[in-house]
């Protein structure tokens, strides 16, 4: 699915999704639009450079200009095909990403490193805040990639999901007739990727509580964590290195792993770069697959075995009653994995990206990325549509607690019916109410089940993600852009590091 942007008109934002098959669909081409680039935005930010490139620098290179927003699943699964070609062209190929942000919070500079760390991402990228390349250029949708020839000249755009091979002929045939040419230079750049991690946790993402056990993952390090309650480590799972590997605790491999469910001594994890779920079993120090087959691709038809069954990116999990509930963000449904028949299929959500209720099958999810589950109602984290919304297991129904629709959003308590998040990716449910991590609004926030009142916590956090309950009293969070995990009275609001010896970081408001 691609996403539009929809039109700025002085009554409202309004939004338009369109379902689209892009993935056989052949690239679609535009007209030459500039026979130059247009200046670089005055005060732009720029990352992965010493210092902001200039026009001349883009000239003597084949161009590829990567329009995206962070949190955008779509843009996200574009990551490793531009990865892929920078390696296959090298200095030939230029990628310049250009952030053209949906959400305020993406407009902050500070929100863009841990999203860069965290995929890898080495290319140069400024923040066009005031949309003037995206303007420029005519884009409508998230992602778009535009090539341009050493001229600077609009060659082709590939607008949605696309694949490898449908952007290298192209590239490659404009590299070919451009070195013919000889106009392929090489201008130096002043680049400078970002250093990495070395705080004791790297861009934790998801954590479970179950009895004495916490586990959680850190995703930046493609490894799953076993604390005790008084914050000991008991074991890291995963050699570090991200790949796919089943086998014991310290050579099994991972990709970005989040999501997690503990099911008696199985650990389960939502592979996420894997496109797979791997289950852990905690008793013989085993990882083994119960489902994906490493390949993502859209919906699913047929029975067959959960193994042989591609995925679209797992993002949460939560276990109850025998059954495994799992996110999937890009297929914007929830799937159901049933252990004891070794059974997997979506469960609610029709597949296209919206905000609707009803019947389970027929209701819309945008990117759905955190669950919970509290006495036969599942309860659905959906950043995209900045919402959180109710499943419940008994009468097959989907209602929305709190969110209105893809481009509402903002930062406002009160009532339910009137509050606002910012693309939330956990909950977590606690005495009659639901927890959120409010993650661009860099809060913590409590929805009381029993008023429907919607009020914040604490604002001192950065971009937090999965979040569970560590005990009547305190929620514990992956305050993920702090990389560091972190306790929340849910009676103050205090937040406190954890495990206790994890150094403090300094706090930005409350």
């Amino acid at each position: 699915m691609m996403r539009f942007r929809p039109l700025i008109t002085p009554l409202a934002l309004i939004a338009v999704t369109v379902v689209a098959l892009l993935w056989l669909a052949p690239p679609l081409v535009t007209a030459a639009k500039a026979a130059d680039y247009p200046a670089f935005p005055a005060g732009a930010t720029w990352f992965n450079v010493s210092r902001p490139l200039t026009k001349t620098e883009l000239h003597g290179r084949v161009v590829l200009l990567d329009f995206f927003t962070p949190g955008c699943i779509n843009c996200i699964h574009m990551i490793p095909i531009q990865q892929q070609l920078k390696q296959k062209f090298g200095d030939d190929l230029l990628v310049v990403g250009v952030t053209s942000p949906k959400f305020s919070a993406s407009q902050q500079a500070a929100n863009m490193p841990p999203f860069l760390r965290r995929y890898g991402i080495d290319e140069p990228v400024f923040i066009d805040s005031g949309m003037a390349w995206w303007q420029h250029y005519g884009v409508f949708a998230w992602p778009t990639m535009i090539l341009l020839g050493p001229d600077g000249k609009v060659v082709q755009s590939f607008v949605g999901e696309r694949s490898y091979a449908q952007m290298a002929a192209p590239i490659a045939a404009e590299i070919a007739q451009a070195s013919k040419a000889n106009l392929l230079t090489h201008p130096p750049l002043p680049l400078r990727p970002l250093k990495p991690d070395d705080h004791v946790f790297a861009l934790p993402t998801k954590v479970a509580v179950d009895g004495d056990r916490i586990a959680i993952s850190d995703t930046g390090r493609n490894q799953i964590l076993i604390y005790d309650r008084a914050g000991k480590r008991l074991a890291a799972i995963g050699s570090g290195r991200a790949g796919f590997s089943d086998g014991d605790d310290a050579h099994a491999e991972f990709n970005r792993p989040q999501g997690l469910a503990f099911a008696g001594s199985i650990l389960y994890v939502a592979d996420t770069d894997n496109q797979r779920i791997r289950a852990i079993d905690l008793k013989h120090h085993r990882v083994r697959t119960v489902a994906g087959n490493g390949q993502r691709m859209p919906g699913i038809t047929g029975a067959r075995n959960p193994r042989d069954i591609a995925l679209n990116s797992p993002w949460a999990l939560t276990y109850a009653d025998k059954q495994l509930f799992i996110a999937m963000a890009g297929d914007h449904q929830i799937w159901r994995y049933l252990p004891d028949k070794n059974r997997l299929a979506p469960y609610a959500g029709s597949g296209r990206e919206g905000l609707s209720d009803g019947e389970r099958l027929n209701a819309n999810f945008a990117q759905s990325s955190g669950l919970a589950y509290h006495a036969g109602n599942l309860y659905v984290a959906d950043p995209e549509s900045s919402s959180i919304r109710q499943i419940n297991l008994n009468t097959g129904l989907v209602i929305t607690l709190v969110g209105k629709g893809l481009f509402n959003f903002g930062d406002q308590d009160g009532l339910a019916a009137q509050a606002q998040l910012q693309h939330p990716q956990g909950v977590a449910y606690l005495n009659h109410a639901l927890y959120i991590a409010d993650t661009f609004n860099n809060a913590i926030r409590k929805l009381d089940l029993d008023s429907l009142q919607v009020t914040t916590l604490t604002k001192s956090l950065a971009q937090p993600n999965g979040l569970a309950v560590l005990d009547d009293r305190h929620l514990l969070v992956a305050d993920t852009n702090h990389d560091r995990m972190v306790t929340v009275d849910v009676q103050t609001g205090v937040v406190t590091p954890w495990p206790a010896e994890t150094k403090p970081i300094a706090q930005t408001g409350h």
